[in-house]
């Protein structure tokens, strides 16, 4: 038991030997602290469930590991190499320092960036670097923030307007929406065995994805044509679940950039089809109003589609807003968004897979409701 001891000690010290930033003690959820406080066994290793899981080689998007604030260098490396391993056609690069030039550069050779375990990194950099990573979703990019106990620095980066911050081992989560994709493969209410970092998340445009106790621990903020993902789940170590989400959300990130194609002939050979990309937006607008509303614009896009469409609302001033979609008829196929006090900003909605067909979607104000026609077509 001692030589155990000794040896547990001795690779605590290690692994936090060289931290990036500055002396920080080694976190509550490692494998000492696991060890000596919980009982559990030593390593937690993977379950034959994920043993077996077969790796991605579809995906081929460019994931850039924001390390700068990372907590140690155990953590990023650790969710790198699940990366890696899961979509062994993407390319992964790293930012641990440097000018906000320097960080511009990389994100423009970027498809989604992942942000492990912030805790720490000098306030001003993190301000900066925050306006940065806010130009990147604003033009198309994801950027995933996992689980922290340092909440402020989530608040110095600027993206999410969070009042708290928690941390919580082997917590009950209860998932809000389950059909989203983010949330593909996983069970509606499970019970983590690592740590789990809720917020209080007091930004009207961050949407829940899903909870511990009422605090949002999973969820998203739609900015500009992208997203600002926060995974508040530990990734030390593999867990189902938790694993499971941050691969969806990259996968999410690039199903985002997807235009939805139709099949047309190939003149160029018999008997094949090509697809050829649809780029057609509104093919018509209705309602009262006007299309460059003084409260808001909309558009949807693309429209027809297939499979999703995305809906995107800027609203110009704060005002009471609806969204649904319905059916010519009248009878409601979706509810995208209940009657909610919405600050300015641009809000991102995707409208479902319903059954072929056309339909509006009403956005609907105290002041005015703004309808559009779209037209859901086949698979084939």
């Amino acid at each position: 038991m001692f030589a155990l001891v000794a040896g547990m000690l001795s690779l605590s010290a290690y692994r936090a030997a060289e931290p990036r930033f500055g002396e920080q003690p080694f976190p509550v959820n490692t494998t000492v602290a696991r060890f000596f406080l919980s009982g559990e066994r030593l390593f937690a290793g993977v379950s034959e469930e994920e043993e077996t899981t077969e790796p991605d080689t579809v995906l081929d998007m460019r994931i850039l590991m924001m390390n700068y604030s990372a907590y140690d260098n155990v953590y990023p490396e650790k969710a790198r190499q699940m990366i890696q391993k899961n979509f062994p056609m993407s390319s992964v690069s790293e930012f641990w320092e440097g000018s906000v030039s320097d960080l511009g550069s990389q994100l423009a050779s970027s498809d989604a960036v992942v942000a492990s375990y912030p805790a720490g990194g000098n306030t001003e950099n993190l301000k900066l670097y925050g306006k940065e990573l806010s130009k990147f979703v604003r033009r198309g990019g994801m950027v995933i923030f996992t689980g922290t106990d340092q909440y402020t620095i989530l608040q110095d980066f600027g993206l999410l307007d969070i009042d708290f911050g928690y941390f919580c081992k082997s917590p009950g989560v209860h998932l809000s929406t389950p059909e989203h994709p983010v949330l593909a493969g996983t069970s509606e209410d499970f019970t983590m065995q690592n740590y789990a970092y809720p917020l209080d998340i007091s930004d009207p445009a961050f949407v829940s994805l899903a909870d511990v106790k009422g605090y949002p621990v999973m969820g998203y903020k739609p900015l500009g044509k992208g997203y600002i993902v926060y995974l508040g789940f530990e990734y030390y170590f593999d867990e189902r679940e938790s694993t499971q989400m941050l691969l969806n959300a990259l996968r999410w990130s690039m199903q985002e950039k997807l235009p939805v194609v139709d099949k047309e002939p190939d003149t160029e050979s018999s008997g094949t089809t090509a697809l050829v990309l649809k780029h057609t937006e509104e093919i018509l607008y209705a309602g009262t109003g006007s299309s460059k509303n003084d409260q808001f614009d909309l558009h949807i896009y693309p429209n027809p589609y297939v499979s999703k469409a995305t809906l995107d609302i800027e609203l110009k001033k704060g005002t009471t807003l609806s969204v649904e979609m319905v059916d010519e008829n009248g009878r409601l196929a979706a509810l995208l968004l209940p009657r909610k006090n919405l600050g300015p900003g641009f809000y991102r909605f995707e409208l479902p897979n319903v059954a072929p067909g056309t339909y509006l979607v009403q956005c609907k104000t105290s002041e005015t409701t703004i309808t559009r026609r779209v037209v859901k077509t086949a698979a084939n």
